[in-house]
């Protein structure tokens, strides 16, 4: 994949391989293209050239709502928590979970303890932190 901004190329061949469940971090030094990189899987940036090959298929990311159709996540370097809401708040904050016009606390508890032990040591997910309930 590529992109440039001004005829300064931001990202050249970049070629990137990620399994269902794993959680990557993208480091680099300033200018290094990362934010970049992450805007263009995250649906804020167009690819110039190159493919994004998501399950097997040729996906085009044309905005960050089809990234999250899609099961893509992004967590910016900028994002800062809300004081005083549980990690599970901060988690779906913008994307509440809600039937009926009443938000499910329940069942983002629920998803966040089931993403937290899909990147952690399983021997430990019975366990469930009171910042998460």
């Amino acid at each position: 994949m590529t992109k440039s901004f001004a005829g300064v190329r931001a990202l050249r061949g970049v070629d990137l391989d990620i399994v269902a469940g794993e959680v990557h971090c993208v480091l680099g030094q300033n200018g290094a293209g990362k934010s970049t990189l992450i805007k263009t899987l995250a649906g804020v940036h167009r690819p110039d050239e190159g493919e994004i090959v998501w399950l097997g298929e040729n996906v085009e990311i044309v905005d960050p709502d089809a990234a999250i159709d899609l099961g893509i996540a992004t967590m910016y370097q900028e994002l800062d928590v809300v004081d005083g809401l549980t990690i599970a708040e901060n988690i779906f904050l913008g994307h509440e979970l809600a039937r009926g016009g009443f938000t499910n606390r329940a069942e983002a508890a629920r998803q966040t303890r089931e993403l937290a032990c899909g990147v952690s040591d399983t021997r430990r997910c019975h366990r469930t932190p009171r910042s998460v309930r």
